[in-house]
């Protein structure tokens, strides 16, 4: 069975996040094999207002899921962990938000999945996560390099390595 490489995010901003992102490390390892993780970012809330800050990560996993198999998987994590359905067409506060970023060059593009991430390149905690992921490699499903795309991104939200204690 083909393994394809996935790029994920997890973002939380409610509850226990360090312990939201471990949980949803756990769940994920169940049918994905972790082959890389990012370092973890604290960013404001983007896209909406929120007193909550969020910690966002990314893992760079190997699995034989189709795309649609695996979005299934992670809405499964999210409701599990205690994520609610979306109220409205805002964003919200949210105990865990799992994405997928980039599956094997595969374009997808309807209304339940949209791969590449159709806002990777807007929001600064993605492109972060990408170059501390791929350091500054050429990521073909994207066709340029996290550097260059840092530059060209508008967001001006405030981004930090987020320092355990």
């Amino acid at each position: 069975m083909q393994e394809n490489e996935v790029v994920i995010s997890l973002g939380t901003n409610l509850g226990d996040k360090l312990k939201n992102l471990k949980n949803a490390l756990s769940n994920i390892e169940s049918f994905g094999r972790i082959f890389n993780k990012s370092r973890i970012f604290s960013s404001d809330p983007w896209g909406y207002d929120s007193e909550n800050e969020f910690l966002n990560m990314g893992l760079v996993i190997k699995t034989s899921l189709e795309p649609m198999q695996l979005l299934k998987k992670l809405k499964s994590i999210e409701k599990q962990m205690g994520r609610g359905p979306k109220m409205g067409q805002s964003y919200q506060d949210r105990i865990i938000d799992l994405d997928i970023l980039i599956y094997s060059g595969i374009i997808i593009d309807n209304e339940e999945l949209s791969i590449p991430h159709p806002k990777i390149k807007e929001r600064k905690f993605s492109l972060l996560i990408l170059k501390d992921l791929f350091e500054n490699e050429f990521i073909p499903d994207l066709n340029d390099f996290p550097d260059k795309m840092l530059l060209k991104c508008i967001d001006e939200s405030n981004v930090v390595l987020f320092n355990e204690k």
